[in-house]
């Protein structure tokens, strides 16, 4: 789908203050747009052009940037390995390049969330006769011609009937042509296939929002937090739309920085990230420490098959309390404002719902739904509580 880097333009209409930043102007989303329109015709090279083009007449935004993280990441996937180590490697340093220029920006933190996810999509992937309409439909959309592109995604539709990416593209073929309440039945009927596709919670949102129904537009955000509370698209139109509601939502912004990987001969290692090797004295670098040891610790545990989630769950637990025995000396409190905040939220009783929403990976999924069933409209209390976002 084409949608996320066209609708920039759109989604400064509904919301200037979120898009201000990316300092992208007309010829800069213009250039952009003809991009994604050479990816859909499968000329690759003469869409990073375009995107390199954009960040030259654009240099201090993001945008042309992440972009290019995201194409680069979405090649990988179909290249052979040779090529997908480079082509991932360039898309993290594109995407962490777009995020100095930006912290903010949703596509740059979206390539390396793709860049890092373990485990498939959840959502369905249609099958090679819908794929085949589906691409044509592409083709014809970024072209604009919209009744066109409509027609391939309703073949698409009745090839495959599991699949809710073809409603998706149908209704952003109305979105397009500014005919909302035509685009929100097909988008709901998107989430009703599919209620684990959080692209078509956000395309529903955007519907409703452009007309005016903001508080259903909200309701759709969250549920689009709640298929996939990784995904910043839904996070960063949900701030946009809560700031414009006067409920502005934070960044938390929290850097991990350690990871614990396996040596050749099985061996556990804790690996700190680049940017924190230097800084890794006091609270924080004890924090780190203490939650890659957590981690392994709970791994190690015999007899029992820990789930990804119950091993991060003990290995904050584990961290946490390192952090509080430290604060009991006043020069030893963590100076960090994330790392405080979360210190705040598990003293609250809601460490597992802010490691669900804040810091998510496709492996919690189980743990993500039995959450969702014990409390069902625990994501919009979290987050009406704390006004944070990742």
């Amino acid at each position: 789908m084409l949608r996320q880097p066209l609708l920039a333009a759109t989604l400064a209409a509904f919301f200037p203050a979120a898009w201000a930043t990316t300092t992208c102007d007309d010829a800069c989303l213009k250039r952009i747009d003809d991009g994604h329109a050479l990816v859909a015709k499968g000329k690759y090279k003469g869409a990073f052009a375009s995107f390199e083009a954009a960040r030259a007449g654009a240099p201090q935004s993001s945008l042309p940037l992440s972009v290019a993280a995201g194409l680069l990441q979405d090649l990988s996937k179909s290249a052979a390995p040779e090529q997908a180590d480079s082509l991932r490697k360039n898309a993290r340093g594109l995407a962490q390049r777009a995020l100095e220029l930006d912290p903010d920006d949703v596509l740059a933190h979206e390539a390396l969330r793709k860049l890092d996810e373990d485990t498939p999509s959840p959502v369905h992937q249609p099958n090679a006769a819908a794929r085949t309409a589906l691409d044509e439909a592409e083709v014809f959309f970024s072209e604009h011609k919209y009744p066109e592109a409509l027609a391939k995604y309703q073949q698409a539709m009745a090839l495959d009937p599991q699949a809710s990416t073809p409603w998706v593209g149908a209704g952003d073929c109305y979105f397009f042509q500014k005919q909302y309440a035509q685009a929100e039945p097909l988008f709901r009927r998107a989430t009703e296939i599919e209620p684990h596709n959080p692209q078509a919670w956000r395309f529903l949102a955007d519907s409703l929002v452009a007309q005016g129904k903001r508080e259903s537009a909200d309701k759709a955000l969250l549920a689009a937090i709640a298929a996939d509370p990784s995904q910043q698209p839904s996070w960063g139109k949900l701030a946009a739309l809560r700031d414009a509601m006067g409920l502005p939502l934070s960044p938390l912004r929290f850097r991990r920085g350690v990871s614990v990987s396996k040596d050749k001969d099985g061996k556990d290692r804790v690996v700190l990230d680049q940017d924190v090797v230097g800084r890794s004295d006091g609270p924080e670098g004890s924090f780190r420490l203490a939650l890659a040891l957590g981690e392994i610790e709970a791994r190690a545990v015999k007899d029992k098959q820990a789930s990804a989630f119950e091993v991060e769950l003990h290995a904050w637990r584990r961290a946490l309390q390192v952090l509080d025995d430290l604060g009991s000396t006043p020069d030893k409190q963590t100076r960090d404002p994330a790392l405080r905040r979360l210190q705040a939220m598990a003293k609250d009783g809601q460490l597992e719902p802010a490691l669900l929403l804040l810091m998510y990976r496709g492996a919690y999924r189980p743990a993500l739904q039995a959450w969702l069933a014990r409390d069902p409209g625990g994501v919009n209390r979290f987050i009406d509580r704390y006004g944070v976002r990742p």
